[in-house]
């Protein structure tokens, strides 16, 4: 199934400035734009902040790892995540864990689509089943016909417009009507935003972060564009990409900010519409338009292109391409999804594999014949907790649970191999 030795590029060539531009537009998506929002409502403007830092923190940390690894030239010739896998895993081991590599791609489709719905609702009018259909279609179609020189020069267009409106407007609407004025219109409005809310805010913090750093580790699409990096620029690139990608995030809150100041308003989807006719309606309304589908389309591309190494022959791949996207519409139209619900859903899974993605990467220990078992384990209990008592538990038990046995795991193997 795997592809154990085939080349990704003839070699990898890409600089820094390049590599951090292939980095934020993977990461930059409808995720970013559209549940920033939601977070900033439910938990307050820290934990809004903190939640979209949450990226830009866990590539500083990857950038570290990979500087203390063992990450070398040969490696890099593919994913090294592939690459580790095919080397390390086998038995039920390699299967889980390649049944886990392609289900985590079923997230990034899943809340691409409620993006793509939310702007047919509100900025389209156009029906959600026709929209999600067309844009299936035109999502297999434009992974026939681009390459991969064009999904790359995709995305540096992508990442210009993005940086030229995400920093212009900001200032430009700071500068025009005063800080101050924005500040006592929320304290006036929300005051309730500058405020924990709950007791459960720093759990909040800590379970994301967590579960943001598992999602990046076992993300197929980063270890697919760290590839085209130099060896010697990985660390730099990722590195440069957090500290750009805070920078982004910071300037988005204040957007946000823009848009709350005024009043008040129903849902999430209304505070993004709200600040698009705050400023300026006719060009923000179009900018922000062709900003999410860039990023849209630019992500779900480099999932297609990651997935495809995968699989040894391309019909095998079309075929699981096909049943996905007739998966996802048809999973979509017939359950109410919410960003956030999605992302909370996964999380179990990222969470989970945190510990044992560790190891995995980052060691040259044996796996156990019986990790799959723990990670599975550990994900069930999770879910059990969090349907009895809430969410963050049940992550919080899922990370604790995965992490123990699995220090347990290595242990065994360790005093084996002595």
């Amino acid at each position: 199934m795997l592809k154990k030795f085939s080349l990704l590029v003839p070699f990898a060539s890409l600089s820094t400035a390049a590599g951090v531009i292939i980095l934020l537009a993977r990461w930059i998506n409808g995720n970013l734009l559209l549940s920033s929002p939601s977070a900033l409502i439910s938990y307050g403007f820290m934990a809004g902040i903190c939640y979209t830092l949450a990226t830009a923190i866990s590539f500083v940390i990857l950038g570290s790892l990979l500087k203390k690894s063992d990450y070398t030239q040969n490696q890099h010739t593919q994913s090294f995540l592939l690459f580790t896998i095919q080397k390390k895993l086998s038995g039920m081991n390699l299967k889980v864990i390649r049944f886990f590599y392609l289900l985590t791609g079923i997230e990034l489709w899943l809340i691409q689509l409620i993006s793509i719905s939310v702007l047919s609702e509100i900025m389209l009018t156009i029906p959600v089943p026709v929209t999600v259909f067309l844009f299936l279609v035109g999502m297999l179609l434009l992974d026939r016909m681009m390459s991969v020189k064009s999904i790359l020069w995709l995305e540096i267009l992508f990442i210009i417009a993005l940086f030229s409106l995400l920093i212009f407007i900001p200032i430009y609407y700071f500068v025009q009507n005063g800080a101050s004025t924005v500040y006592e219109g929320i304290r006036l409005y929300h005051p309730y935003l500058f405020y924990f809310k709950n007791s459960e805010i720093l759990l909040f913090y800590v379970i994301i972060q967590l579960a943001v750093l598992g999602q990046v580790l076992f993300d197929k699409s980063t270890w697919y564009l760290i590839a085209f990096i130099k060896p010697k620029k990985v660390g730099r690139s990722l590195f440069s990409s957090g500290v750009i990608l805070a920078l982004l995030t910071l300037s988005f809150t204040a957007i946000l900010m823009i848009a709350l100041y005024s009043g008040s308003f129903g849902q999430f989807q209304i505070l993004i519409f709200t600040f698009l006719y705050e400023v300026q309606p006719g060009f923000l309304t179009f900018a922000f338009l062709v900003i999410v589908l860039l990023a849209i389309f630019t992500t779900l591309l480099v999932d297609l292109r990651a997935t495809k190494r995968f699989f040894v022959k391309k019909r095998p791949y079309y075929f699981y391409l096909i049943g996905l996207l007739i998966l996802l519409f048809t999973f979509f139209l017939s359950i109410d999804l919410t960003i956030l619900g999605v992302i909370y859903s996964f999380a179990f899974l990222h969470i989970t594999m945190l510990p044992f993605m560790f190891i995995l990467l980052f060691t040259n220990r044996h796996i156990h014949k019986h990790n799959w078992l723990v990670i599975l384990f550990s994900i069930i209990i999770g879910i059990g907790v969090g349907l009895s008592f809430n969410a963050l538990y049940g992550l919080a038990a899922s990370f604790m649970i995965s992490s123990i046995y699995q220090l347990m795991l290595q242990t065994e193997t360790e005093d084996k191999n002595a």
